[in-house]
Protein backbone atom coordinates (compact mmCIF):
# COMPACT_ATOMS: atom_id res chain seq x y z
CA UNK A 1 0.00 0.00 0.00
CA UNK A 2 1.33 3.43 -0.88
CA UNK A 3 0.47 6.91 -0.30
CA UNK A 4 0.79 9.81 -2.95
CA UNK A 5 1.03 13.41 -1.93
CA UNK A 6 -1.36 15.57 -3.89
CA UNK A 7 0.43 18.69 -2.89
CA UNK A 8 3.59 19.97 -1.90
CA UNK A 9 4.28 19.02 1.74
CA UNK A 10 5.73 21.59 4.10
CA UNK A 11 6.90 20.04 7.46
CA UNK A 12 7.99 23.65 8.45
CA UNK A 13 4.05 24.58 8.61
CA UNK A 14 3.52 21.65 11.16
CA UNK A 15 2.65 22.56 14.35
CA UNK A 16 5.73 21.99 16.87
CA UNK A 17 4.14 20.54 20.55
CA UNK A 18 6.63 20.32 23.62
CA UNK A 19 7.01 17.52 25.26
CA UNK A 20 8.55 19.51 28.19
CA UNK A 21 6.28 21.79 30.25
CA UNK A 22 4.47 24.46 28.70
CA UNK A 23 3.92 28.21 30.41
CA UNK A 24 1.25 30.33 28.88
CA UNK A 25 1.12 34.19 30.31
CA UNK A 26 -1.84 36.00 29.14
CA UNK A 27 -2.20 39.58 29.77
CA UNK A 28 -5.37 40.77 29.63
CA UNK A 29 -7.01 44.73 29.82
CA UNK A 30 -10.22 45.03 31.62
CA UNK A 31 -13.07 47.85 30.82
CA UNK A 32 -13.08 50.37 33.19
CA UNK A 33 -16.07 49.30 35.86
CA UNK A 34 -16.15 45.13 34.79
CA UNK A 35 -13.29 44.20 36.78
CA UNK A 36 -15.44 42.65 39.54
CA UNK A 37 -17.29 40.24 36.50
CA UNK A 38 -13.90 40.16 35.13
CA UNK A 39 -12.49 38.28 38.46
CA UNK A 40 -15.60 36.04 38.97
CA UNK A 41 -14.75 34.80 34.97
CA UNK A 42 -11.15 34.15 35.95
CA UNK A 43 -12.03 32.13 38.85
CA UNK A 44 -14.02 30.28 37.34
CA UNK A 45 -11.74 29.82 34.58
CA UNK A 46 -9.12 28.55 36.96
CA UNK A 47 -11.41 26.26 38.49
CA UNK A 48 -11.97 24.60 34.88
CA UNK A 49 -8.11 25.18 33.73
CA UNK A 50 -6.94 23.11 36.81
CA UNK A 51 -8.68 20.51 36.07
CA UNK A 52 -7.82 19.83 32.82
CA UNK A 53 -5.81 16.81 32.20
CA UNK A 54 -2.26 17.87 32.18
CA UNK A 55 -2.97 21.37 33.88
CA UNK A 56 0.20 22.14 36.47
CA UNK A 57 -1.14 25.43 38.16
CA UNK A 58 -2.88 28.28 36.62
CA UNK A 59 -3.23 31.55 38.49
CA UNK A 60 -4.33 35.30 38.11
CA UNK A 61 -2.03 38.55 39.06
CA UNK A 62 -3.53 41.62 39.25
CA UNK A 63 -2.35 44.87 38.04
CA UNK A 64 -0.83 47.67 40.03
CA UNK A 65 -2.26 49.92 41.88
CA UNK A 66 -1.37 52.25 38.57
CA UNK A 67 -3.41 50.08 36.75
CA UNK A 68 -2.51 47.84 33.96
CA UNK A 69 -3.36 44.70 32.84
CA UNK A 70 -4.23 41.23 34.67
CA UNK A 71 -1.98 38.34 34.40
CA UNK A 72 -3.34 34.84 33.50
CA UNK A 73 -0.94 31.89 33.75
CA UNK A 74 -1.65 28.17 32.67
CA UNK A 75 1.21 25.68 33.04
CA UNK A 76 0.17 22.88 31.32
CA UNK A 77 2.62 19.03 31.34
CA UNK A 78 3.19 19.26 27.99
CA UNK A 79 2.20 21.01 24.42
CA UNK A 80 -0.52 18.42 23.68
CA UNK A 81 -2.20 18.89 26.64
CA UNK A 82 -1.77 22.33 26.25
CA UNK A 83 -3.42 22.10 22.69
CA UNK A 84 -6.69 20.29 24.16
CA UNK A 85 -7.16 22.69 26.20
CA UNK A 86 -6.92 25.52 24.09
CA UNK A 87 -9.52 23.71 21.80
CA UNK A 88 -11.58 22.05 24.34
CA UNK A 89 -15.11 23.15 24.19
CA UNK A 90 -15.48 24.62 27.81
CA UNK A 91 -12.29 26.90 27.42
CA UNK A 92 -13.51 28.55 23.99
CA UNK A 93 -17.10 29.04 25.62
CA UNK A 94 -15.20 31.07 29.05
CA UNK A 95 -13.53 32.95 25.77
CA UNK A 96 -16.36 33.94 23.82
CA UNK A 97 -18.22 35.40 27.39
CA UNK A 98 -14.72 37.50 28.24
CA UNK A 99 -15.53 39.88 24.92
CA UNK A 100 -17.45 41.81 27.07
CA UNK A 101 -15.19 43.21 28.99
CA UNK A 102 -11.87 42.20 27.96
CA UNK A 103 -10.75 45.45 25.80
CA UNK A 104 -6.81 43.93 24.86
CA UNK A 105 -5.37 40.38 24.98
CA UNK A 106 -1.23 39.58 24.79
CA UNK A 107 -0.53 36.06 25.15
CA UNK A 108 3.04 34.35 25.46
CA UNK A 109 4.00 30.53 25.41
CA UNK A 110 7.23 29.90 27.25
CA UNK A 111 8.75 25.75 26.94
CA UNK A 112 10.85 24.93 29.82
CA UNK A 113 11.33 27.98 31.86
CA UNK A 114 12.47 25.26 35.03
CA UNK A 115 15.52 27.52 34.82
CA UNK A 116 13.73 30.57 35.50
CA UNK A 117 11.95 29.55 38.90
CA UNK A 118 15.33 28.19 39.87
CA UNK A 119 17.46 30.95 39.19
CA UNK A 120 17.27 32.83 42.44
CA UNK A 121 19.09 30.03 43.90
CA UNK A 122 22.09 31.01 41.80
CA UNK A 123 21.47 34.72 42.30
CA UNK A 124 24.53 36.88 43.89
CA UNK A 125 23.42 37.40 47.46
CA UNK A 126 22.67 41.52 47.28
CA UNK A 127 25.77 43.36 49.59
CA UNK A 128 25.16 44.79 52.74
CA UNK A 129 24.23 48.39 53.19
CA UNK A 130 27.32 49.79 54.10
CA UNK A 131 29.62 48.05 51.35
CA UNK A 132 26.72 49.43 48.52
CA UNK A 133 27.94 52.76 50.32
CA UNK A 134 31.55 52.34 50.19
CA UNK A 135 31.23 51.49 46.65
CA UNK A 136 29.23 54.60 45.73
CA UNK A 137 31.75 56.80 47.52
CA UNK A 138 34.19 55.02 45.41
CA UNK A 139 32.70 55.49 42.19
CA UNK A 140 31.65 59.63 43.02
CA UNK A 141 34.87 60.51 45.15
CA UNK A 142 37.10 60.87 42.05
CA UNK A 143 34.64 63.21 40.12
CA UNK A 144 34.21 65.32 43.30
CA UNK A 145 37.82 65.81 44.30
CA UNK A 146 38.44 66.42 40.49
CA UNK A 147 35.46 69.28 40.61
CA UNK A 148 37.73 70.89 44.15
CA UNK A 149 40.60 71.03 41.93
CA UNK A 150 40.18 71.67 37.96
CA UNK A 151 36.83 73.59 38.23
CA UNK A 152 35.84 75.32 41.84
CA UNK A 153 38.60 78.12 41.27
CA UNK A 154 36.96 79.49 38.06
CA UNK A 155 34.05 80.41 40.21
CA UNK A 156 35.67 81.62 43.75
CA UNK A 157 34.07 84.97 42.79
CA UNK A 158 30.16 83.55 42.75
CA UNK A 159 27.87 83.87 45.44
CA UNK A 160 28.26 80.59 47.81
CA UNK A 161 24.40 79.12 46.57
CA UNK A 162 25.77 79.88 42.80
CA UNK A 163 28.69 77.80 43.33
CA UNK A 164 27.34 74.73 45.01
CA UNK A 165 24.60 74.62 42.11
CA UNK A 166 27.21 74.47 39.66
CA UNK A 167 29.17 72.08 41.66
CA UNK A 168 26.32 69.80 41.98
CA UNK A 169 25.20 69.90 38.15
CA UNK A 170 28.83 69.47 36.64
CA UNK A 171 29.13 66.00 39.20
CA UNK A 172 25.56 64.63 38.43
CA UNK A 173 26.26 65.39 34.89
CA UNK A 174 29.63 63.17 35.21
CA UNK A 175 28.09 60.76 36.60
CA UNK A 176 25.27 59.95 35.10
CA UNK A 177 26.92 60.34 31.33
CA UNK A 178 30.46 59.15 32.46
CA UNK A 179 30.79 57.13 35.58
CA UNK A 180 26.87 55.75 35.33
CA UNK A 181 27.56 53.86 31.99
CA UNK A 182 31.16 52.56 32.82
CA UNK A 183 29.34 50.96 36.13
CA UNK A 184 27.12 49.19 33.86
CA UNK A 185 29.74 47.69 31.82
CA UNK A 186 31.69 46.31 34.62
CA UNK A 187 28.40 44.67 35.94
CA UNK A 188 28.05 42.93 32.47
CA UNK A 189 31.62 41.79 32.35
CA UNK A 190 31.25 40.31 35.93
CA UNK A 191 28.40 38.87 34.76
CA UNK A 192 30.00 36.68 31.66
Amino acid sequence: MSFTLTGSFDTSQLPRLAPDPVTVTVARTVQPGWEAEFLRWADELLVVARAAKGCLGAAVFHPGEAGGEYQIVVRFANGVLLRDWERSEVRNELMDRADRFVTGVRMQRTVGVDEWFEAAGHAVPKRAWWKRLAFDVAWVFPVSLAMSVLVAPWFVSLPLAARVLIGATIITGVLQVVVSPARKRLRRLRRL
